[in-house]
């Protein structure tokens, strides 16, 4: 085993039945939250969502099934709490890197948004998988948060390509399905990458899918 897969002493779980009692109850409940499903993420991108195991999840997290059940109902609860705040966290990032960028570039804003589209698949290969593969085959529930996800990264191009038609770079102005089909075309890159297992491979797109965006639009280079 590799020194960067060996957790330090310090964060690895206690243990069956075994708990830090210096911390409040709120806290070893979120620190329990956090290691379930860091291991749940694992398990199920490993695995599959047929081949994954209560069992093999607590032993990932070092934590009994007892605790498990105390977090989620059930394997598919688990996966959907999994999902929604992997994606929320995926959302986060790249509309944070959005919204730092120079308001006044729409350019600027929509290349740091792919890449932190693309990085998060390429820094965070098992999430991906989950996200984008293992969901498909848990059952039609998922659907409706995978319109979720969707609908948030639509809004957040479209009012991208607001701003930018505002300041002429655009010809044309948003409107929701053009949006739509461009996000989803995303996502289907995005999901080549994962059934291809080659999610580090995942920014080589990058300039493909800026360029994608800028002549759906019409969109003209910000000027240096």
């Amino acid at each position: 085993m590799a020194k960067s897969d060996v957790m330090p002493e310090s964060e690895r779980a206690p243990g069956r039945g075994k708990y830090d009692r210096s911390r409040s109850a709120g806290e070893r409940h979120k620190e329990q939250l956090g290691r379930l499903l860091d291991a749940a993420g694992h398990v199920f991108a490993e695995t599959g969502w047929a081949d994954a195991t209560v069992e093999a999840i607590v032993n990932r997290a070092g934590m009994s099934r007892r605790t498990f059940y105390e977090h989620f109902d059930d394997l598919k609860d688990c996966l959907l709490t999994f999902h929604q705040k992997a994606t929320r966290r995926a959302f986060r990032a790249v509309e944070m890197a959005v919204t730092n960028a120079d308001t006044s570039r729409p350019g600027e804003m929509l290349n740091l948004g792919v890449q932190g589209f693309l990085g998060g698949i390429a820094m965070f290969p098992h999430v991906a998988r989950v996200i984008f593969r293992v969901v498909r085959a848990a059952g039609p529930e998922f659907e409706a948060a995978h319109e979720q996800m969707i609908g948030r990264f639509v809004r957040l191009v479209q009012d991208g390509v607001a701003r930018a038609h505002k300041l002429g770079r655009t010809a044309i102005p948003p409107d929701e399905l053009r949006t739509f089909a461009l996000v989803s075309g995303m996502e289907a890159v995005a999901m080549r990458y994962v059934m291809r297992g080659e999610e580090e491979k995942a920014m080589e797109a990058a300039p493909i899918l800026i360029d994608m965006v800028q002549r759906t639009f019409g969109g003209t280079p910000a000027p240096t």
